[in-house]
C-alpha cells in the first residue's frame, strides 16, 4: 500500500551499479586467462645455449685480498686528506 507521504524508494544508481560490474569484469578475465594455454617453459630454457655453470671461488681469498688493498693506511690517508681540504674550503666559504 503506497502511502502519498512517502517518497518512492530510490532505484539503484550507477554508482552502485559499477562496484558489480568491476566485479564481474574481473572475474570474467581471470576465466577467460585461465582458459588460455600455458607456454612449456622447460622447453625454452636451453643449457647448451647459456653455457657452462659458473665457478663459484672460495670467499676466504677474496676477503684476504679485499683487507690487505683496502684497510691500509695508503687507501685512507688520501681520503683523510681530501676530506680536510673540504672542510677548510667550505668554512672559509661560510666566514665570507
Amino acid at each position: 500500500m503506497d502511502c502519498p507521504m512517502m517518497p518512492p524508494a530510490p532505484l539503484r544508481t550507477l554508482q552502485q551499479r559499477r562496484p558489480a560490474a568491476a566485479v564481474l569484469a574481473a572475474l570474467v578475465g581471470l576465466v577467460l586467462s585461465a582458459c588460455a594455454p600455458l607456454p612449456d617453459i622447460a622447453a625454452q630454457t636451453n643449457t647448451a645455449a647459456t653455457g657452462p655453470a659458473p665457478v663459484l671461488v672460495p670467499l676466504d681469498g677474496i676477503l684476504a685480498q679485499a683487507d690487505a688493498v683496502g684497510s691500509g693506511e695508503g687507501a685512507v690517508a688520501p681520503l683523510d686528506a681530501r676530506a680536510s681540504r673540504l672542510r677548510a674550503r667550505a668554512a672559509a666559504l661560510r666566514s665570507q
